[in-house]
C-alpha cells in the first residue's frame, strides 16, 4: 500500500499537504535568491509525489478551494485585478506600454509561424500566455486544455510559466544594465539634468460616495466585488457570437472582469485592491495555486521527457520575437534597443521580480549613491508598468482570445 492510499487523506490533510508544498517551494525559492521561482519548485514535489505515489491523485481537488475557484474565484481576482490598475502610471508611462504590449505581438507571430510549424500549433499557442502571463493566464488556457481532455498541454503551461524566467531574467538585467550603464557615461543623470517631475491627474469620474466606515465590513467589500463580477459576467455572457462553438465572445467575460474592474474602482464602488483589504487576497490565490498542479497527476514521465524540446525551443523564439518587435518600436517611440529588450521581457519576469531586478541592477553600478537613485527612478517605472500592463492586463485578455483557439 502506498503513502497515497492510506486513509489519513481527507479534505484537511489535502489542504495541509497543499500548502506544505508551496511552502517547501517558497524556502527553496529564497534559497536561490529567486532565481527559481516557487511554483518550479512546488510543481516538481507535486510531479514526484504523484509519480511515487505519495500524494494522491486528488491532493489538490479534495479541499474544495479548486471548485469554488473555478466556479467563481477566478473571477473575483481579474475584477481585483482590475482595481490595481493605475491609468495614471500608464498613460505617464505611454512609451513603455507601448513597446511592451507591441513586444507581445512578436510572442504572438512566433507562435503562428515558427512555433507552429516546429512544434506544432497547441503547443506554440499553449506556450504564448505562460510565456508572456501570470497565473490567471495559465489558468485560462488549462482550463481549455482539460476540457479538450488535454492534461499534458496543461501541464505544459505549467512548465513554461515555471521555465519562463531563466530567459527573462538574463535578458533584462543585461539590457537595463547597458541602458543605465550609457545613461551615467552621457551624464543624463546630473542634477542639471533631472526632471521638472510634473504630475499627471485624468480627470475625477467617482460617483459613489465612499462607504461608511461602520458598514464597510470585509463582507461588504466582498459583496461589492461579486456585484461587479456578476454584472461583468453577464455583460460577457451576453456577447456570445452567435452559431459559434461556446466559449466564442465578442467581449471574453475573462476581459469583462477586468475591465468592469477598472471602471468600478474609478467610479468610486469599488476600492483599489478589495481582496487584500477584505483580508481574503491569501487564500484566494492559494485556492488559485491550487488549480495548477492538479493537471500534473495525469502527466507520466515520459510526457515531461517530450516537453523539454518544445518548452525550451519556444521560450528562445519567443523571447527573441518579442526583443526583435520591441526593438523596432523602441526606435520609433525614441528608446534604445537596450532599454526596449528589458521592457519586453517584463512580461516574463511580472512583479515582484521587475522590482527586485531593478534594484539589483542599480546597486551593481559604478557611480555614487545620488546617481544610483536617480537611475532607479529612471529605470523602475518602466520596469513595473511594462510588466503589469503585459502580465496583469494583456495576457488576460490575450489568453481570453487564444484558449479557445488552441484546440479549436
Amino acid at each position: 500500500m502506498s503513502i497515497a492510499d492510506l486513509s489519513i487523506w481527507n479534505p484537511v490533510t489535502c489542504f495541509a499537504a497543499c500548502a506544505g508544498v508551496y511552502v517547501i517551494g517558497e524556502c527553496l525559492s529564497r534559497l536561490t535568491k529567486g532565481n527559481v521561482s516557487s511554483l518550479m519548485f512546488a510543481s516538481a514535489i507535486f510531479l514526484f509525489g504523484f509519480w511515487l505515489n505519495i500524494l494522491p491523485d486528488n491532493v489538490t481537488s479534495a479541499p474544495g478551494l479548486a471548485a469554488a475557484m473555478s466556479n467563481f474565484g477566478v473571477g473575483l481576482l481579474i475584477v481585483n485585478l482590475g482595481t490595481l490598475i493605475d491609468l495614471e502610471d500608464m498613460i505617464k508611462e505611454w512609451k513603455t506600454v507601448v513597446v511592451a504590449l507591441l513586444g507581445m505581438v512578436g510572442v504572438v507571430i512566433g507562435a503562428f509561424t515558427i512555433g507552429a510549424m516546429l512544434f506544432g500549433r497547441e503547443w506554440a499557442l499553449t506556450a504564448v500566455p505562460a510565456t508572456a502571463g501570470g497565473t490567471i493566464a495559465v489558468l485560462l488556457v488549462q482550463t481549455a486544455a482539460n476540457t479538450a481532455g488535454r492534461p499534458e498541454v496543461a501541464a505544459f503551461a505549467i512548465l513554461v510559466m515555471s521555465f519562463r524566467k531563466f530567459i527573462g531574467m538574463p535578458i533584462a538585467t543585461y539590457g537595463m544594465k547597458r541602458e543605465l550603464t550609457a545613461k551615467i557615461a552621457r551624464g543624463d543623470f546630473s542634477a542639471s539634468a533631472a526632471s521638472s517631475g510634473k504630475t499627471f491627474k485624468l480627470p475625477d469620474i467617482r460617483i459613489f460616495k465612499p462607504t461608511a466606515k461602520a458598514s464597510n465590513t470585509n463582507n461588504m467589500k466582498l459583496f461589492k466585488l461579486a456585484i461587479v463580477a456578476t454584472v461583468a459576467n453577464l455583460v460577457g455572457l451576453a456577447t456570445q457570437i452567435p452559431g459559434a462553438d461556446a466559449g466564442n465572445y465578442f467581449l471574453n467575460p475573462n476581459i469583462s472582469y477586468l475591465l468592469f474592474g477598472l471602471l468600478f474602482t474609478r467610479l468610486g464602488f469599488l476600492e483599489k485592491g478589495t481582496l487584500q483589504k477584505a483580508d481574503s487576497y491569501g487564500l484566494m490565490m492559494l485556492g488559485l495555486m491550487l488549480m495548477l498542479p492538479g493537471t500534473l497527476a495525469q502527466v507520466e514521465p515520459m510526457d515531461v521527457v517530450e516537453m523539454i524540446v518544445p518548452l525550451a525551443g519556444l521560450l528562445v523564439i519567443y523571447s527573441l520575437a518579442t526583443c526583435v518587435v520591441a526593438i523596432i518600436i523602441g526606435k520609433l517611440v525614441g528608446y534604445s534597443p537596450a532599454v526596449s529588450c528589458a521592457i519586453a521581457c517584463t512580461s516574463m519576469i511580472g512583479y515582484p521580480g521587475t522590482e527586485i531586478l531593478s534594484n539589483e541592477v542599480c546597486d551593481s553600478l559604478d557611480c555614487d549613491d545620488e546617481t544610483r537613485a536617480k537611475a532607479l527612478e529612471y529605470i523602475m517605472p518602466k520596469m513595473i508598468v511594462g510588466g503589469f500592463a503585459t502580465v496583469t492586463i494583456a495576457s488576460v485578455a490575450l489568453a481570453g482570445v487564444l484558449a479557445p483557439m488552441i484546440f479549436a
